[in-house]
């Protein structure tokens, strides 16, 4: 037996390491998995020591050493001739890895606004830049469905690499709500019903319940995953407000602000507090103006805002 160990970081967060692991997981290849906690300040420098890049996912293959997770998987295929982790079809291997490729290389725009987080339930509406981006992943997805014909749910018919290296963007079209046609939609499930992906959810959401949420490696988060704003450009909503005493209701209406905001397309997340005194500031971000502008219309909060200036402030 091969010694394997497969370095990655908390599976909530980490798109690069599902990659491998669905591989490994899927084939049922032994491994052993070392997880190194998002949050904790040594984690860096711990995975310096056993990565060249200092980033994660790494492969320990005996003595030696494999990063970046295309070359992982192929590293895999090597080690594992005669299991299907490329597809058989010498013309579907090579369509798929000219996918894999795409998609290790690409969709800068997509990735940086759009940043993994499996707690993550809410809808963004893309820039033009990001929308070509999904654009282009649909095209991929419907060329590869069109070739596999009906041999199976996924990109080439029976799941494989390229299903492992495009299963990242089904994690964001599910946590951001991004809106993709049937085919895509179709194999988005494909994935989150692969044995194999529901087990790294499982263990994620165990994870959550043990570890503290990071807002990048090595830098713990102060507040929610679920709140976690992504990287890359938003807009920010500033509210102050002096609270009149303690008003019968307010903490039901906010409570209740929050809720509507979170089901607003484009809202991204939240950070607030109050000091004694009763000055209070909230900064929400959203994707864009139109979101904002959907959020201050909403009949329910214009509603609020009046009970703001006449009883609340």
């Amino acid at each position: 037996m091969r010694d394997l160990e497969l370095f990655i970081v908390d599976k909530n967060d980490t798109s690069w390491s599902l990659r491998p692991w669905l591989v490994l997981v899927h084939y049922g290849i032994p491994f052993r998995e070392t997880s190194f906690v998002s949050a904790d300040p040594e984690t860096p420098k711990n995975i310096r020591a056993i990565s060249p890049t200092g980033q994660v996912p790494v492969l320990r293959v005996g003595s030696r050493v494999v990063w970046e997770s295309l070359a992982i998987i192929e590293t895999l295929a090597d080690l594992y001739p005669e299991l299907p982790i490329w597809p058989r079809d010498l013309e579907k291997r090579m369509h798929a890895r000219s996918l894999s490729a795409e998609m290790h290389a690409g969709f800068v725009e997509l990735r940086r606004h759009c940043t993994m987080n499996l707690a993550l339930r809410t809808r963004v509406e893309l820039d033009p830049a990001r929308r070509r981006e999904l654009d282009r992943f649909e095209r991929m997805v419907e060329a590869a469905r069109a070739e596999a014909g009906s041999d199976g749910p996924f990109l080439f018919g029976a799941f494989s690499a390229a299903d492992a290296m495009l299963a990242p963007v089904a994690t964001r079209i599910v946590s951001y709500g991004l809106d993709v046609g049937p085919i895509t939609r179709a194999w988005v499930e494909a994935i989150f019903d692969l044995p194999a992906f529901r087990r790294w959810e499982a263990e994620a959401r165990a994870e959550r319940e043990t570890r503290p949420p990071a807002a990048n490696i090595g830098q713990p988060l102060n507040g929610r995953l679920e709140e976690r704003i992504p990287e890359g450009p938003c807009y920010a909503v500033i509210f102050t407000s002096r609270l009149r005493g303690e008003p019968a209701g307010y903490a039901d209406t906010a409570r209740r602000m929050v809720e509507l905001a979170r089901n607003t397309p484009g809202y991204l997340g939240l950070t607030s507090a109050r000091g004694a005194d009763g000055l209070g500031i909230t900064v929400s971000y959203w994707s864009s103006l139109d979101a904002i502008a959907a959020f201050r219309a909403n009949s329910e909060h214009v509603a609020v805002q009046r009970a703001g200036r006449e009883q609340y402030y």
